[in-house]
């Protein structure tokens, strides 16, 4: 799997990268709001051990991620230490227990 090149083709190639059957058990809702070049909206559903991608924010989410799109692709491809991030003020997190839990039903792309 190549790494993806830009915020878009992050989210459109999360699905894949969902542990199915790690998340058979949790439902939940997230809100990613991406700011400057390349940011964008992006709903992610993970029900029934299944993830869905909307763009746009779409319903209630039990957690909203801020943060720049190149923070945030610099988090997802290894190169910024999510916890540094957190701590510098380079993305916010709404519910940190759920991230944390949401976090750990990916594959890492790095």
């Amino acid at each position: 799997m190549s790494l993806p090149q830009n915020v878009a083709e992050l989210f459109a190639g999360m699905p894949a990268r969902l542990k199915a059957a790690e998340a058979a058990d949790k439902n939940s809702v997230f809100h990613f709001d991406l700011s400057g070049e390349d940011g964008g909206q992006y709903t992610v559903k993970v029900e029934g051990g299944a993830c869905t991608i909307e763009s746009g924010l779409n319903g209630e989410a039990k957690c909203a991620v801020s943060a720049t799109a190149a923070d945030f692709m610099d988090i997802e491809l290894g190169k910024l230490r999510p916890e540094m991030a957190f701590m510098m003020g380079k993305i916010k997190i709404s519910n940190l227990p759920e991230m944390m839990t949401f976090m750990q039903l990916f594959t890492k792309l790095a």
